[in-house]
């Protein structure tokens, strides 16, 4: 059997020929989200899975935060976020990215590189696309930020050209009162979090 987050459910797993549009959709999604099939993503138990696929249905359409409870990495609840999305949105994506996992450190990094190089070669022209388009769009990994003026505006611009569209937004966090940053924005962006925040710590 390959590569698909279906195995052991397909009904043509003796016939696969890799030319499945489930397989070419989903596998397409996860390596655009950067989900392995070792992933430890595809050994949730039922009961882990529902919890987020139940999160993922209180947040549909809207923008959410969603706290971490201490001991648990972020990127793991965003990575299961994720894989929850894909399993519900792969379906008529057609290649699309309808999916994304925006990693917000490596976002900001690949952003000033780009100055740098003056090109498009760090990806980040696409990363804006995927994340202002997605269906579904992930934020995780801003515990790495030391959230300064410019880094709140970006988080903050997304957010707002996201909202009334539609389009389900969930950033992932640590406990809000522990991300590291200053001034007047900084202080707008905790309280957005604060006041978006659905359902008790994962």
């Amino acid at each position: 059997m390959h590569n698909c987050i279906f195995n052991g459910h397909c009904t043509e797993e003796q016939l696969c020929n890799t030319s499945c549009p489930v397989l070419a959709q989903t596998s397409y999604l996860l390596e655009r989200n950067d989900i392995s099939m070792n992933n430890s993503v595809f050994n949730m138990s039922a009961e882990e899975m529902q919890k987020y696929v139940s999160l993922l249905a209180q947040c549909k359409g809207k923008t959410a935060s969603v706290v971490v409870s201490s001991g648990m990495f972020t990127n793991e609840a965003a990575d299961a976020l994720t894989y929850c999305a894909i399993c519900e949105n792969w379906k008529g994506s057609q290649l699309h990215c309808t999916v994304y996992n925006l990693k917000f450190a490596q976002y900001i990094e690949a952003l000033q590189k780009s100055w740098s190089y003056n090109s498009g070669s760090t990806g980040v022209d696409y990363m804006e696309i995927w994340a202002a388009e997605a269906k579904v769009l992930i934020i995780s990994n801003i515990d790495f930020v030391n959230f300064k003026d410019f880094q709140c505006q970006k988080l903050l611009s997304l957010l707002q050209s996201r909202i009334g569209k539609n389009l389900t937004t969930i950033i992932v966090t640590p406990k809000i009162s522990s991300l590291v940053g200053d001034g007047q924005f900084f202080s707008r962006l905790t309280d957005m979090l604060t006041k978006q925040r659905v359902g008790d710590s994962l």
